[in-house]
C-alpha cells in the first residue's frame, strides 16, 4: 500500500520581518553594485595564441582508420 502524504503550508509573520527583508535587499544591491565596479574588461585576445597548444586532442581524420 502506497503512503499518501498531505503537505500543509502556512505563512508566519515575524515582527521584524519587513526590516529583515529591507536589510537583505539592500545587501543584495550593495553586492551587485560592488561587482559592477570591480569587474575587469573582458579580454578578447587569446593569451596562448603563439604557443604550441592545439585546438583539439585528435588530429584531422584520414581515410585510413589505422592512422
Amino acid at each position: 500500500m502506497k503512503q499518501q502524504w498531505i503537505v500543509q503550508r502556512e505563512g508566519k509573520e515575524y515582527p521584524d520581518g519587513q526590516a529583515r527583508w529591507d536589510r537583505a535587499y539592500r545587501l543584495i544591491l550593495e553586492i551587485a553594485r560592488s561587482l559592477e565596479e570591480s569587474q575587469t574588461p573582458v579580454k578578447l585576445e587569446v593569451p596562448y595564441a603563439s604557443s604550441d597548444l592545439c585546438e583539439s586532442i585528435d588530429s584531422a581524420s584520414s581515410s585510413n582508420p589505422n592512422h
